[in-house]
């Protein structure tokens, strides 16, 4: 099932009305949207404790360029209607509110901002560090994101110090107890696999990288792990 629309879950963000019953009803049961909802939340929360719309600090002019690019704005900052006035730009102006927020307090909100037709918000979900197991190299460590990008939800696995396999690296999601599904090979340094529609992240919450023999089915060895979270 596909998940709600980044734009509307940032107007509910803000508190403005989404008239679009199917996005509530299916922000009330999926657990992926509920958590990318409380995000933004966090996020407006905080620009309304620091400073008001007014103050808030404006993107780069290299920022600005993009959006303009895209929008058929004047590129310049000036060129922007105030948010009272022009519904259209609470998207953008919450990205960038975000993009000041985040630089400021020093903590990772998205991973990447991009212009289409819209404003994308690559938006980081839960992460994990990855913590090297016995029989991982020393030098074996990593990180394991989950990924809201423009048109799925993805793990996004960064690795660094792990030697060539004699087969190959697998990603699985696992429930720490007996289940484990396969996303996918993880072939350089970094790879985004999708996530399977219907995986509950808070059962499958244990990601796992494993070293299996070339045309191995089964879960191999264990050399990374760690919990979203």
């Amino acid at each position: 099932m596909a998940h709600a629309d980044p734009d509307l879950l940032t107007l509910m963000a803000l508190g403005e009305t989404v008239t679009d019953e199917s996005t509530v009803e299916h922000v009330r049961f999926c657990a992926v949207c509920r958590t990318e909802l409380a995000s933004l939340r966090e996020v407006v929360e905080i620009g309304r404790e620091t400073r008001s719309e007014r103050d808030l600090p404006m993107p780069s002019e290299d920022v600005w360029l993009g959006i303009a690019a895209e929008t058929g704005q004047k590129n310049s900052p000036a060129a922007v209607v105030p948010l009272g006035r022009a519904r259209g730009w609470r998207p953008l102006l919450a990205v960038a509110a975000v993009a000041a927020i985040a630089g400021s307090a020093g903590t990772i909100i998205v991973d990447r901002v991009t212009t289409s037709d819209s404003v994308i918000v690559d938006q980081v979900l839960v992460q994990a560090e990855l913590t090297r197991l016995p029989s991982a190299p020393t030098t074996a460590n990593g990180t394991a994101r989950v990924v809201r990008t423009a048109d799925r939800t993805v793990l996004r696995v960064s690795v660094d110090g792990m030697p060539a396999p004699e087969g190959l690296y697998q990603v699985w999601l696992f429930d720490g107890v007996a289940t484990m599904i396969p996303l996918g090979v993880l072939t350089s340094g970094q790879v985004d696999l999708p996530v399977p529609p219907g995986v509950d992240l808070a059962t499958y919450r244990v990601v796992d990288v494993s070293a299996q023999r070339l045309g191995q089915q089964e879960h191999g060895t264990s050399v990374l792990q760690g919990n979203l979270g």
